[in-house]
């Protein structure tokens, strides 16, 4: 993306779509959206989904055909959530046998709908899974900064520094790697999640860390829905005159609202049955909570 179209685009960023294709249409309709030769795009505007299209809801292959369509026709970009990344850890390795692929897939109760909506067409399911796996873990840009999970800046350095933005095979093979570099950078970052060793143990030990998952921003103005993991408060490095970052996976509860000077949550539970929620973010504009949109 070049300067000017950073300058004059408005960006949409979505929440955490769950298979829930109706709540999409929903809301790209309210935020002005309109399908065209079977795109939804709006003139001057980016769609920016924050990960974790699949699972949990009733139609998640409707939701990849959409995003994806969306994604390759230039009216929206994505990052992957954890559970993109756990169907890529799953079935990475099995996609040129069909049959084995569909097991892996299905190791994942939910994702047995993908397989079911891709029965006669299995080929297209792969072909979306590589296409998955070529979509950003992160988007770092001068006026915009996504997430699915967590803005670590560390761990966003060892990923760069190692030439890793998406979950290609080294990337994989990184995080396959239990407790190396790349293993804890793309935990944090997609999954939102640190580790603890108890005192005497060593990365390399057979003694396993204490994983957990880590709230990370610096105010508090919504909760975590009770049915979802409850993190533990850790500071993380945020400049509040870098730019703003917004990211997902957290199932809020509550009113939306900013999470500080240059920090927002979109996901609100849609999988739960929350409202799917987007920011509209116009470049240079201080974030207020008057331009979430449900």
């Amino acid at each position: 993306m070049n300067r000017q179209q950073i300058d004059t685009v408005t960006y949409d960023i979505i929440g955490d779509v769950h298979g829930h294709q109706d709540k999409l249409i929903a809301l790209l309709l309210k935020l002005g959206y309109k399908k065209e030769n079977n795109i939804w795009q709006q003139e001057g505007h980016q769609a920016v989904f924050v990960g974790d299209l699949i699972d949990k809801g009733p139609k998640a292959a409707a939701v990849l055909k959409t995003v994806k369509a969306m994604v390759d026709a230039g009216s929206a970009f994505m990052v992957v959530g954890n559970h993109e990344l756990n169907w890529i850890q799953d079935a990475a390795d099995h996609t040129g046998d069909v049959i084995a692929f569909m097991d892996a897939t299905e190791k994942h109760y939910s994702r047995r709908q993908l397989t079911k909506a891709f029965k006669y067409q299995i080929e297209e399911l792969i072909d979306i899974f590589h296409w998955l796996r070529n979509q950003p873990m992160y988007i770092d840009q001068p006026d915009l900064r996504v997430v699915h999970a967590c803005w670590d800046v560390d761990a966003i350095e060892t990923l760069k520094g190692a030439g890793i933005d998406r979950l290609c095979d080294e990337a994989l093979a990184g995080y396959r790697e239990t407790y190396s570099d790349i293993y804890f950078a793309i935990d944090k970052v997609v999954a939102g999640c640190a580790h603890h060793f108890p005192p005497g143990s060593a990365y390399k030990s057979n003694r396993r860390s204490d994983r957990f998952r880590i709230k990370w921003w610096p105010e508090d103005h919504v909760s975590i829905n009770p049915i979802e993991i409850q993190p533990s408060p850790v500071k993380v490095q945020l400049p509040e005159d870098h730019p703003p970052v917004f990211f997902g996976h957290y199932a809020m509860v509550g009113t939306p609202d900013v999470l500080g000077n240059n920090v927002a949550g979109l996901d609100y539970s849609a999988a739960y049955g929350g409202e799917l929620v987007a920011y509209r973010h116009k470049p240079g504009q201080p974030l207020d909570r008057a331009h979430f949109v449900t």
